[in-house]
């Protein structure tokens, strides 16, 4: 059903069918759409992307014992990485859209890609301990001054920021000037008035 026809007869449901429609999520797959994933398909993939993202990262920075390691860890995402509606806008708005407001496939992949990488290994500093300084971006290690890594449709794109968005837009926040503070205490004019 499409979502209009839903919301048409969303009174009439159950409690049961109610909270059906809006807590999960379908998201159609397979051949020509034939297979709906729900939430706990979806919620399976991302522990299990999650689980070999951070196996990998782990062997990397320990070696054998990360095995061991990752069977010691909480699997759950750092709250501090979890992003909101305010936090997606952030890390979209360098990208350009079309007459419509779309971006473009590959231009989004790449940003997403990139910015999670960073997630990961803000993750992987938590459980290590290694300062989230300490871990190199691959795209920067060979240097070359004929490659604008910070262009999007650069195959060799790559964010300069260390941090994932969420933190990244928390160290940035500037300081805002309250407007609404009473002016005759801070204007020495208005004392001669």
């Amino acid at each position: 059903m499409k979502e209009v026809d839903i919301e048409a007869i969303y009174p009439q449901l159950c409690k049961k069918c109610q909270k059906n429609t809006t807590e999960f999520v379908y998201l159609t797959c397979g051949r020509g759409g034939q297979h709906l994933n729900n939430d706990i398909e979806l919620d399976t993939l991302i522990k299990e992307v999650n689980y070999n993202d951070l196996l990998a990262l782990l062997t990397v920075e320990k070696g054998s014992t990360a095995k061991i390691m990752i069977e010691t860890i909480d699997m759950h995402e750092p709250h501090e990485i979890m992003y909101t509606r305010e936090h997606v806008a952030e890390l979209l708005k360098p990208l350009e859209t079309d007459y419509y407001g779309r971006y473009e496939f590959e231009d989004l992949q790449k940003m997403i890609l990139e910015d999670r990488r960073l997630r990961m290994n803000y993750w992987i500093s938590l459980v290590t301990h290694k300062p989230i300084e300490k871990f190199k971006n691959p795209n920067l290690l060979n240097q070359n001054e004929k490659v604008n890594r910070k262009d999007i449709k650069n195959p060799y794109f790559s964010l300069s920021r260390i941090l994932p968005i969420s933190l990244h837009m928390e160290k940035n926040k500037g300081i805002r000037t309250d407007v609404n503070f009473d002016k005759l205490h801070f204007d020495y004019k208005s004392r001669y008035l």
